[in-house]
């Protein structure tokens, strides 16, 4: 009885490990897609939603290959499972600490006129802003929505 707690506990973890190192990798990537689009002058109301975009299209497609990929009878080692995605996951946030901290300021002063420009051009988008805020609760719902469609593939399979 143990080792079914302890196992479906490792695989609870798997999941949540999973999928929020999947999101910070997301952000992480969302963040450095803009960084890039500013340091290129691109149009601010493009920089303002196109990394939004693109990181739910990466979410969506890492969530998508990842079921896909593992979504078989296959026995694993939950605990090594477990710890791989924790060690991810924090290598993920050291990551995004790391060019945040560093390169972030290095960035902003290598390329002062392009920030500057950037942000007085982003004063009166506050609406699409608001707008960009609903991604997250798009991820879910993409993520539910997959998990759903894989349950019926699945059950229909057996």
């Amino acid at each position: 009885m143990k080792q079914i707690q302890t196992d479906f506990i490792n695989k609870l973890g798997i999941g949540a490990f999973a999928y929020i190192a999947i999101s910070e990798f997301c952000g992480l990537f969302e963040y450095i897609f803009e960084n890039v689009l500013i340091i290129t002058k691109t149009e601010p109301k493009m920089i303002i939603w196109l990394p939004g975009i693109l990181s739910l299209i990466l979410f969506t497609t890492i969530v998508i290959w990842g079921i896909k990929k593992y979504n078989k009878p296959i026995e694993i080692d939950t605990r090594k499972t477990l710890n791989s995605l924790i060690y991810l996951y924090f290598g993920i946030l050291i990551i995004q600490y790391l060019f945040i901290y560093l390169g972030t300021d290095f960035l902003t002063e290598k390329y002062s006129t392009e920030y500057e420009f950037y942000h007085k051009a982003n004063k009166g988008s506050l609406m699409l802003r608001g707008y960009l805020a609903n991604i997250p609760i798009l991820q879910f719902i993409i993520f539910g929505i997959i998990l759903l469609m894989k349950r019926k593939t699945v059950a229909n399979n057996v």
